[in-house]
């Protein structure tokens, strides 16, 4: 998968109404994920992680990227003593002024509440993301062709830029929209895995 892949094509609308869509899509879905109920997003949360194994042992990854989730978003701590298991490299994100690096995290290892409120553990030190063979990323709302819309930060967009890896969003089903409003940076994701669908996005088979 090349880096054209995860840019949109060219001719978007001017960015202040762009950005007028994002703050009003990102406030909607979010309202929408925070009404799910803790029993059913423990239930959704479940089977998105049953997907997630599955994907990823056909991806047979030897470093890994794992967001650890916070707020309403699916629970993804239950996913690191199977990778472990698998003997896959977990990094995971740590927030710092200039944006976000990638830190190993084993077993054991202490997390600390983050700039976020997401947990962090200390940064001793920090793996390049172009030794990533899988991202599994976060989001707000994202569509079918890979349109990604995360907090309004640009961490992963930055990030991810002239990568090649393969990136796979988690999400609920309520997450997914017919349409991501996006911007020329923004990336693409690859697939989206939901508790009811692997979504293997239009635009990144077309590449």
């Amino acid at each position: 998968m090349n880096d054209a892949s995860k840019k949109h094509p060219a001719g978007l609308p001017e960015e202040e109404p762009v950005r007028r869509e994002k703050f009003l899509t990102r406030k909607h879905v979010l309202e929408v994920r925070d009404k799910i109920s803790a029993k059913d997003r423990a239930e959704k949360s479940a089977e998105i992680r049953r997907r997630v194994l599955e994907t990823v042992r056909k991806y047979v990854p030897k470093t890994l990227h794992l967001f650890l989730s916070f707020g309403s978003e699916p629970d993804t701590l239950p996913l690191l003593d199977p990778f472990w298991q698998m003997g896959i490299k977990t990094v995971v994100p740590v927030v710092l002024r200039t944006g976000i690096v990638l830190v190993p995290y084993a077993k054991g290892t202490p997390l600390r509440p983050g700039p976020f409120g997401i947990g962090e553990p200390p940064v001793s030190k920090t793996v390049p993301p172009d030794s990533v063979d899988l991202f599994l990323l976060p989001g707000i709302a994202f569509d079918r062709s890979g349109g990604r819309l995360g907090y309004g930060k640009g961490y992963y967009d930055r990030l991810l830029t002239g990568l090649s890896s393969p990136t796979i969003a988690l999400a609920f089903h309520e997450q997914i929209i017919d349409r991501t409003p996006l911007l020329e940076n923004d990336i693409l994701v690859d697939a989206i895995i939901t508790d009811k669908e692997i979504i293997h996005c239009a635009r990144s088979q077309q590449n």
